[in-house]
């Protein structure tokens, strides 16, 4: 089954209030492609699976803020309240080093965007207190729960049809609908076909100002 990841469906899939997820998408896009060194200042590229990753690792984080009574409206209003919250909530996590480490970065590089660089040493402070308190990263003498990454929302195919068909065909809309864009839809539906044997067998797909027919 062809897949296509695309962060801003992993955005339009969460459970946030509409305001918050309109600020995010703005927060992160041109952010998210990319992965910046604090200390050398270089930028590395990040898969399109793996901004998918990072997105839903942070939504993740305020869909739990939220559900614990924090109003976030924006991304922008993040303070150190509320990473305090995540870090006593990731210490009942049983997490490997390497599970940790990633974790860290994803919101080491949500801190960044947001330019609050003293809760990122905040953030190495307890991710360092966090360590070393033992092979798992739990707390001793609290319950730890084990730790499952978030599931990363994609598109696919048979998506992809189904909200065509619900749009009556519109591509624009299709894309509207599925907060991704029509270059994207044509991706998946192709599966790495070539152009003239993207569109399934029977299908008509209105553009603006056209209409596209399969065989």
């Amino acid at each position: 089954m062809y897949v296509h990841y695309d962060y801003r469906y992993v955005i339009a899939c969460s459970t946030m209030g509409r305001e918050m997820r309109r600020e995010f998408r703005n927060l992160v896009r041109g952010k998210v492609r990319v992965t910046c060194d604090r200390r050398t200042q270089t930028v590395t590229p990040v898969s399109a699976e793996g901004q998918c990753r990072r997105i839903a690792e942070l939504l993740e984080g305020f869909e739990a803020l939220r559900s614990s009574g924090f109003a976030l409206q924006s991304p922008w209003n993040f303070k150190t309240k509320h990473l305090r919250f995540l870090i006593d909530r990731w210490s009942t996590q049983q997490m490997t080093r390497e599970e940790r480490a990633e974790q860290y970065e994803h919101w080491c590089q949500f801190l960044l965007w947001i330019r609050k660089q003293q809760l990122i040493s905040l953030l190495n402070d307890l991710m360092r207190t966090l360590n070393s308190t033992g092979t798992n990263g739990s707390r001793p003498g609290m319950h730890a729960v084990a730790y499952a990454r978030p599931v990363i929302p994609i598109l696919t195919r048979e998506k992809i049809m189904e909200v065509l068909d619900d749009q009556r065909g519109s591509l624009t809309r299709a894309a509207c609908a599925l907060r991704t864009s029509t270059r994207f839809i044509y991706e998946v539906l192709g599966e790495g076909q070539p152009p003239e044997k993207q569109l399934p067998p029977g299908l008509t797909i209105l553009t603006a100002g056209s209409v596209l027919t399969a065989d």
